[in-house]
């Protein structure tokens, strides 16, 4: 056989032709199904836009009826009497009510013991400090007394000091304590007075 004569008769320049050719198409049907999905992904946030935009325009349309059926005025009235409810809720919370350790004293002191002096002075903190100056019967009186105070909750740094015997047999003595500001609170003695006063008209 002729070592010159082709094997086949299918030119191989066709064959090239033929690959490239293949090779193009897959890339355009990539091309066009990448560009079909980006329509398609365009065209769902356009509508998702317009479907956004037709319920602000709802919501503001409800809203501007909502608005149009109150009156103007009445609700600034409202505003501004909620605003001086909540100022006075403020300083009431705040307020002072020295008279509440008169009470508290009452509570506490022994009937064989009495005071005839008091002095206090508000501190920064809000507690208030305390001097008194008493007199009793006995010496087991004045240490009833004491252990009255030291054990009570509002009363801080209670020092009993100047115990003497008087001109008429009486044991006279010095206090100083600090008042815990739960005690001074008006609020707090105003809920306390509600409580009696409820607990005195129940049968």
């Amino acid at each position: 056989m002729d070592p010159n004569v082709q094997g086949s008769f299918i030119p191989k320049q066709a064959l090239a032709a033929q690959a490239r050719g293949g090779g193009m198409s897959l890339i355009l049907l990539l091309a066009l199904v990448i560009f079909v999905i980006s329509l398609a992904a365009a065209g769902a946030a356009f509508g998702y836009q317009q479907l956004l935009s037709k319920q602000i325009n709802d919501k503001d349309t409800s809203l501007r009826r909502a608005e149009g059926a109150f009156d103007a005025s009445a609700i600034q009235d409202l505003v501004r009497t909620d605003s001086r409810i909540t100022q006075a809720r403020s300083l009431l919370q705040k307020h002072i009510s020295p008279s509440a350790i008169f009470y508290f004293l009452s509570t506490i002191t022994l009937q064989s013991v009495q005071f005839s002096s008091f002095e206090y002075s508000l501190t920064q903190d809000g507690s208030a400090s305390i001097s008194l100056l008493g007199s009793a019967d006995s010496f087991s009186s004045v240490a009833l007394q004491s252990d009255q105070f030291g054990g009570s909750k509002v009363l801080k740094d209670v020092i009993f000091s100047g115990i003497s015997v008087g001109d008429l047999g009486k044991i006279t003595f010095n206090v100083g304590a600090t008042v815990d500001p739960s005690l001074l609170l008006y609020s707090r003695n105003l809920s306390q007075q509600a409580a009696q006063s409820a607990s005195s008209t129940t049968p």
